[in-house]
């Protein structure tokens, strides 16, 4: 109950003045123990707990995995999610005016890719939620079976409206690929994409052997992680 009701304070103390879950430094001093620094927005801790935890429930979990799918809309043309691609690049292109976005042949590697059952999880930092991402979340269907809140995601694209120029494309590009991991898994069998924001929690903090914090990470991620037999959050 002790250790319980850290988390929870942590969770509580988490919230910065606009609502949006972004833990202090100072709230977790001492977590971080791949390099002893204090919990930041961009924590490797967070990560490696996260693909910890991946691996605890599921048996494996490969990390910056690549699949060897086009990023090319045309590649698409004949699939359910043909014409939304098609749809998403035009007004990706329309919004600044740069249309020459695609830049890889193939979808970058995702953040952590389990195999059974199959499907992808995304860390989301702040760079993710820019305006070009925001236009791309707006053209999917409201039936549209994704792992992640996709009003939570969009009102984040809003209120952060992060921007990064390095080079001139870059949101766009980034809007784009994470498209393209929210789409494209499905048309091979995957179950929806899985995204956290990274500073929705101080992740770095949980302990993976923990059964109590094993049961706050599926207090906070609700429904969104698929479930499996063997040993599953359900």
């Amino acid at each position: 109950m002790v250790r319980q009701a850290h988390h929870e304070r942590l969770f509580l103390q988490a919230h910065d003045q606009r609502g949006i879950h972004s833990a202090r430094p100072e709230l977790v001093e001492g977590l971080n123990v791949l390099n002893n620094n204090l919990h930041s927005a961009h924590c490797r801790a967070c990560r490696e707990r996260v693909r910890e935890i991946l691996t605890l429930v599921y048996g494996e979990c490969r990390v910056n995995h690549s699949f060897p799918w086009s990023a090319q809309p045309l590649a698409y043309e004949n699939s359910p999610v043909g014409d939304l691609l098609q749809k998403i690049q035009t007004e990706l292109g329309n919004f600044r005016g740069h249309r020459d976005f695609i830049k890889s042949a193939q979808v970058p590697p995702c953040d952590f890719y389990i195999s059974d059952p199959p499907f992808i999880l995304e860390f989301d930092e702040s760079q993710h939620f820019s305006r070009p991402r925001l236009v791309a979340l707006s053209l999917y269907p409201d039936q549209i079976d994704v792992g992640f809140s996709l009003s939570h995601w969009k009102k984040l694209c809003r209120e952060i409206d992060a921007k990064d120029d390095q080079p001139f494309d870059r949101d766009e590009r980034r809007a784009w690929y994470d498209t393209l991991r929210d789409l494209v898994p499905r048309q091979y069998g995957f179950m929806p994409t899985v995204r956290l924001y990274a500073a929705d929690y101080p992740w770095c903090s949980f302990d993976a052997r923990s059964d109590q914090d094993l049961d706050i990470l599926r207090n906070l991620l609700a429904d969104r992680l698929p479930r499996r037999l063997k040993k599953s959050f359900s």
